[in-house]
């Protein structure tokens, strides 16, 4: 029987409540398309990435007693008793029975009269990590009948009949940790020193000992065995017999012990909104300059260090917040990467670039950061690997949740420590930098603060409230600022994104932290008029901005820059200089302008040399704030209008939240535990009556894809007229195709008599 088929009868006994513990212990189990039936639960719980992930999360307790139940197992104890598990790990009874009902409630074993039994991907013959080797069955399985009559002889065992009959009796002996101890003391003493130091924990040593010297006792009498690859081994049963009755394995029910302080609710939540604008404030300012020029990758398709700078220095961010923040943006699917064309012969091919999406509008603030958010918390899975950070970041979320609103955890050793404790299975070398990534990542997203979980993290964690939490955080933001004699604004606290891009469209900005301030300069005012500004709108827009009345000093430099403003003008004929008669002959005899080879054409029309952009970029340096026009006169704006987006980031909605295990156990105990699975040309057969018996080669490639688990198109004759699905995994049921609806998100039953195939 396979470990599908007996997990399909355990969780048939089931009420709804032992059915619905499973399913929240083993969340992968309710991934879309949800089980039909309790024989998909049990095939998907029997699955070898559905049990790697349930181990994964196992704590330090849970999983010395499931290696110990393991060895027990490995030593022919099936079932293994529980008291048996309870003496190998010198605990009560009554703890060990707590974790083993815990980890039957994963479907990591399963209870038996006498014990428990795992499953067959559980089951280990090695087991270094206690400093033990392999069960002396599978070393005795490698040798022929006559070193096992050999080897009976020397132990003072029968050595005369089949093999089956010697291995039984030499794995009798050594299970026995008596009789092991007694032909032990036989043993020279230089034989008992170095087996003694190998049970304590070198289950096997490089180097085959020469057969003829005083430790060749302990291969004439089974206490080691030669390996194909030349070293010595010993047996678990042997190891635990030298190691004495009373030895235990390693047990750590109890938690470490961690200091906790106190930071403060308000000041971490008014932090939490500080971090989640100022990240809200990267991300708007990375997908702008993504847009005016995309970013560069490397040939392993990351950002480098240089560029990582350039933006951080662009942005006034560190280069650990850009980092992060085009990341997310990567990972949310706000900039996309695009691929160069192959290059033509001899010419190098451009690098790949990572641009915004072009079809994709951009998120409201609230609904930006959520999705900033959840792409942190749930990001998408890497095809081969485990995505350690992700399930760290996980960890150390919920155990500081568990503290009450604004303690934390100063410690960040006795964090990494307990962090340890709850997920010592998790595959890495470096947990504390796995712990210190999450720590700053999360107050840099608001999800910590100070140490301390915030509103936004406990959301995360599915206490509700994510949409009610986020708005209230991007609420929090300034959008008001106070301008000053010395031509500076500054926002106390955190400015909304409408207020910080309209005042970096006028200003530059200075500092950041606690406050946000901004510089005004000819420069930064030009900018603006560049960007097709003008002085009304300008001083409007800024006065809407202004917490009180604008200073003179600023509408004078305003007023300035705008009289000044296309005082002379570029024209794109490759190029031409158009301007009053005085200010064109100064352009001429200017020596820093010598390169532009200006010659004037008429009184108020000078020629250049150098292309539009050049002769630009030269009149503003030598302190000019010339304009640039087209062909026809019209003024040409720098930046073009967007081209209106054809796809939007939706909100989520209860559809999103996660399955709910009570129910899912509610519905698969009323359905069928089993059915019919399709065979190969099965759905092909059938839909061939839909067609008088003539399917196209395209319609069978369909049906054979559906068969596959493929999602495909098709378009169903409903009563209310045609509709277009996606549908998958589709299962007959007589005349009736219950499917999977991509769109609908939920199984739908078709008549094969409507279905048409595309």
């Amino acid at each position: 029987m396979t470990t599908a088929d007996e997990l399909l009868g355990r969780l048939a006994a089931l009420d709804r409540g032992g059915l619905a513990k499973v399913l929240a212990h083993r969340p992968d189990v309710l991934r879309e398309p949800w089980p039909r039936r309790l024989d998909v639960v049990a095939a998907r719980l029997a699955s070898a990435d559905s049990v790697n992930e349930a181990v994964l999360a196992l704590s330090l307790p849970q999983v010395q007693v499931l290696r110990a139940i393991q060895l027990g197992h490995a030593l022919g104890q099936r079932p293994t008793p529980v008291a048996e598990v309870a003496r190998l790990l010198g605990a009560a009874n009554k703890t060990i029975e707590s974790l083993v009902d815990e980890l039957a409630e994963r479907a990591l074993l399963w209870r038996d009269p006498g014990g428990v039994t795992l499953p067959d991907l559980l089951h280990k013959k090695s087991f270094r990590a206690e400093g033990l080797g392999q069960p002396v069955a599978n070393l005795l399985g490698e040798l022929g009948t006559t070193r096992l009559a050999q080897l009976s002889r020397a132990l003072g065992l029968p050595a005369s009949g089949r093999q089956a009959e010697l291995l039984l009796g030499l794995v009798r002996f050594f299970r026995d940790g008596d009789r092991v101890r007694e032909v032990f003391e036989t043993a020279p003493e230089p034989t008992r020193k170095l087996l003694r130091d190998m049970a304590d924990g070198v289950p096997e040593a490089e180097g085959m000992l020469p057969f003829h010297t005083a430790e060749g006792w302990a291969f004439e009498h089974g206490f080691l065995f030669g390996t194909y690859y030349g070293s010595a081994a010993m047996p678990i049963e042997v190891s635990l017999a030298l190691r004495g009755p009373d030895h235990q394995l390693p047990f750590t029910p109890e938690e470490p012990e961690y200091p906790v302080t106190h930071v403060g609710t308000d000041s971490a939540e008014a932090t939490s909104s500080a971090a989640a604008l100022r990240l809200l404030d990267r991300v708007s300012a990375i997908l702008d300059l993504a847009a005016a020029e995309p970013f560069p990758l490397l040939k392993d398709g990351t950002i480098g260090a240089r560029l990582i700078k350039k933006v951080a220095k662009e942005t006034r961010g560190t280069p650990t917040e850009i980092e992060v923040a085009i990341d997310l943006a990567a990972q949310a699917g706000l900039l996309l990467a695009d691929e160069p064309p192959p290059p033509r012969r001899g010419q190098k091919a451009p690098p790949p670039t990572l641009a915004p999406h072009p079809d994709l509008a951009r998120p409201a603030p609230a609904l930006l950061y959520r999705l900033l958010l959840t792409t942190w918390w749930e990001p998408p899975p890497p095809e081969y690997e485990t995505d350690v950070g992700a399930l760290v970041r996980r960890l150390v979320v919920r155990l500081l949740a568990r503290l009450d609103p604004g303690d934390a955890i100063p410690d960040a050793a006795a964090l990494t420590r307990l962090a340890e404790w709850h997920a010592p299975m998790l595959p890495t070398e470096d947990f504390a930098g796995h712990v210190q990534d999450a720590l700053g990542e999360g107050e840099l997203l608001g999800v910590i603060a100070h140490g301390a979980v915030t509103a936004a993290g406990r959301a995360l964690l599915g206490d509700g409230g994510l949409v009610e939490v986020t708005d209230e955080l991007v609420a929090r933001a300034r959008t008001t600022a106070l301008f000053g004699t010395d031509l500076t604004a500054i926002v106390p606290g955190s400015p909304d994104a409408r207020l910080a891009a309209a005042l970096d469209r006028v200003a530059d900005r200075e500092a950041q932290g606690t406050a946000t301030s901004w510089r005004f300069s000819p420069a930064s005012v030009r900018r603006a008029f560049d960007q097709g500004a003008t002085a009304a709108e300008l001083l409007h827009e800024l006065r809407a901005l202004a917490a009180g009345e604008l200073p003179q000093p600023l509408v004078y430099l305003v007023n300035d820059v705008a009289r000044r403003h296309g005082e002379a003008q570029v024209v794109d004929v490759a190029s031409v200089v158009v301007g009053e008669p005085a200010v064109l002959a100064e352009l001429a005899a200017h020596r820093k302008l010598a390169k532009l080879g200006l010659r004037a054409v008429a009184p108020t029309v000078l020629t250049s040399t150098v292309d539009v952009s050049g002769t630009l970029d030269a009149l503003r340096e030598a302190g000019y704030a010339p304009t640039r026009h087209a062909a026809d006169g019209s003024i040409v704006l720098p930046v073009r209008e967007p081209t209106s987006p054809k796809a939007v980031v939706r909100d989520a909605d209860p559809d999103d939240r996660a399955p709910d295990p009570a129910d899912h156990a509610e519905r698969l105990l009323a359905a069928p535990a089993s059915g019919p699975s399709l065979l190969r040309g099965q759905l092909a057969r059938a839909m061939s009556d839909r067609y008088a018996g003539r399917l196209t080669p395209k319609q069978q490639q369909l049906c054979w894809q559906l068969e596959a688990g493929i999602p495909a198109d098709v378009v169903y004759q409903a009563d209310d007229g045609p509709t277009r699905l996606v549908i998958a995994f589709p299962e007959l049921d007589g005349d009736v195709l219950d499917v999977w609806s991509l769109d609908d998100r939920a199984y739908r039953r078709l008549e094969l008599a409507r279905v048409e195939l595309a």
